[in-house]
């Protein structure tokens, strides 16, 4: 009898146990937690690149012709027609950057070259400045305008324009050996390509005074 009490007695022990086993382990921890979510916004700065050769820019190059009155100067008529270039003449023309609306400083680069089958004479050259004897400017080949514009806000301040003086130097003592190439252009329309790039210039940061 009394063996059989201490089994039902062990066995009500057991269920105990078991009870505030269950009871132990079916209980939350409790804490504070908190999750703030955000988000990062960023506005991408606008890229514009215009080129013209006037300077109300529009979508589209507008050609220029060497023999207008606008980038030829005025000559004898007794000596040259109108509208034409022979040896001896010069002039000027404008290309006109413009980089309004863009939120970067632009890199520029200027090219002009020969069209297909255009053999230039050898004596006519380019320059950004006035041509002299101290500065007799420089064929197509070695001519490339560059620079920088930078970014600046407002509707002309980011406008550049690039004045290219031409001249076709006019030789007294030519023969007819040395004029040869002249001879070549006599009669002939030229074509000359420009190209005009404009890249993003390169950000540089700043250092920040203590």
């Amino acid at each position: 009898m009394k063996k059989r009490s201490r089994i039902v007695s062990l066995g009500v022990l057991a269920l105990t146990l078991t009870m505030m086993s269950t009871c132990l382990m079916g209980s939350t921890m409790a804490r504070y937690v908190t999750e703030v979510t955000g988000s990062a916004t960023a506005a991408v700065a606008a890229w514009s690149f215009k080129a013209d050769s006037k300077d109300s820019v529009g979508e589209t190059f507008t050609e220029i012709y060497l023999g207008d009155t606008t980038h030829r100067e005025a000559y004898d008529l007794k000596d040259i027609a109108e509208g034409v270039i022979a040896p001896g003449t010069k002039g000027s023309f404008d290309i006109v950057i413009d980089g309004a609306g863009s939120g970067v400083g632009i890199d520029y680069a200027v090219k002009i070259a020969a069209g297909k089958d255009v053999i230039l004479p050898d004596d006519l050259v380019f320059s950004t400045e006035a041509i002299t004897a101290d500065k007799p400017g420089s064929k197509l080949d070695d001519f490339s305008p560059s620079g920088t514009i930078d970014y600046a806000a407002g509707a002309d301040s980011m406008k550049k324009t690039i004045t290219v003086n031409w001249e076709w130097a006019f030789g007294e003592d030519d023969t007819a050996e040395e004029n040869k190439n002249d001879n070549k252009s006599a009669d002939n329309d030229w074509l000359l390509n420009i190209a005009i790039t404009g890249k993003q210039t390169t950000p540089e940061t700043t250092t920040a005074t203590p």
